[in-house]
């Protein structure tokens, strides 16, 4: 697992993930505003400020950094507009594993992106950055979320009972890995 410097982009047939660029603080801070978008989500009450601090933060990460996760801008492939974006997160384990987020712009929900955005960010996590497994985590009301983990291959692997903003919940961990990856990939 190395840092990833020369990143640029993984493109699918649809879409586009790339770093995020000024120009997307906008469009960024409208969905993570939706309160229906940051229900299960870690933010709440997002101001345009905060996307402006994020996009201009995160321009100068890349991604592998060992523990510290990175946010990928996910845009049309034909129009570059901003849909969502995904997370990765890698450790610094021997060999080491992976925590993927996705997060999609309302509009562009149920449309199958999520799962194409995160199946391109696990082929860039598992192939460039040689992970063992990789996971995400969810709320079991996340209806949506746990799908997309179920049609990348994920299983539940443990579930929690916890408080998330307040609320009674439990939070269910998915996983994948490699081996189970790469038999799905053939």
């Amino acid at each position: 697992m190395t840092r990833d410097a020369t990143f640029t982009a993984i493109e699918t047939g649809r879409l586009r993930l790339r770093r995020f660029e000024p120009g997307d603080a906008a469009a960024f801070h409208a969905y993570r505003a939706n309160e229906a978008v940051a229900r299960y989500q870690s933010w709440q009450d997002y101001t345009i400020e905060q996307a402006e601090r994020f996009v201009d933060e995160i321009a100068k990460d890349d991604p592998g950094v060992p523990g510290a996760p990175f946010q990928f801008a996910v845009v049309g492939l034909d129009d570059e507009e901003l849909m969502g974006d995904c997370m990765l997160v890698i450790d610094a384990g021997d060999p080491p594993t992976a925590e993927i987020g996705y997060t999609m712009a309302p509009a562009h929900q149920g449309h199958g992106y999520a799962t194409e955005a995160a199946q391109a960010l696990l082929a860039y996590a598992f192939d460039r950055h040689e992970i063992a497994a990789a996971k995400a985590v969810t709320d079991a009301r996340n209806a949506p979320s746990i799908a997309v983990a179920k049609r990348l291959g994920m299983r539940l692997m443990s579930a929690e009972q916890t408080r998330f903003k307040g609320e009674p919940c439990e939070e269910q961990t998915y996983e994948i890995t490699h081996e189970t990856w790469q038999s799905r990939r053939t």
